[in-house]
């Protein structure tokens, strides 16, 4: 089947946008972030909610981010992506390790965000996150 130019431009775009994300968190970088979400961000994880750009920096993922030594990001994968207009969805799987306190956290972990395109370029709108931690080998432990 083939795509329109602009659907497929809006899927570039889409998919650069969520690279961008991920590069802030790798860098643990609020700045960054903020530029990629939308100021009334709606982000869901777990059975906590918050609700705008502030919210989520303030109470959630600024403090977090300052308790990482470090956020890497390995084989992040598209699994679906739709655009129309100025709507984009997108749902990711990838496995995210999270170091803190000297000790790695890996975490397989599927997102779905919504994205509203806005003064030309793409933002995140909503995030709904989930992940499953995975045990600790022995080897990690020195055991």
């Amino acid at each position: 089947e083939r795509k329109e130019p602009a659907r497929e431009a809006a899927f570039s775009e889409v998919a650069q946008t969520l690279s961008r994300y991920r590069a802030a968190f790798e860098a643990r970088s609020e700045e960054q972030l903020s530029e990629v979400v939308d100021k009334d961000l709606l982000v869901l994880e777990g059975t906590a909610k918050n609700v705008g750009w502030p919210d989520y920096r303030d109470n959630h993922i600024g403090p977090e981010m300052k308790e990482w030594e470090s956020l890497s990001y390995a084989e992040p994968v598209i699994v679906d992506l739709e655009a129309a207009g100025d709507t984009a969805w997108a749902a990711t799987q990838s496995t995210v390790t999270i170091v803190s306190g000297g000790k790695p956290m890996t975490i397989d972990a599927a997102e779905t965000f919504v994205l509203r395109k806005s003064a030309g370029r793409w933002l995140i709108r909503h995030i709904h996150w989930s992940g499953k931690r995975r045990p600790e080998s022995k080897a990690a432990e020195g055991k």
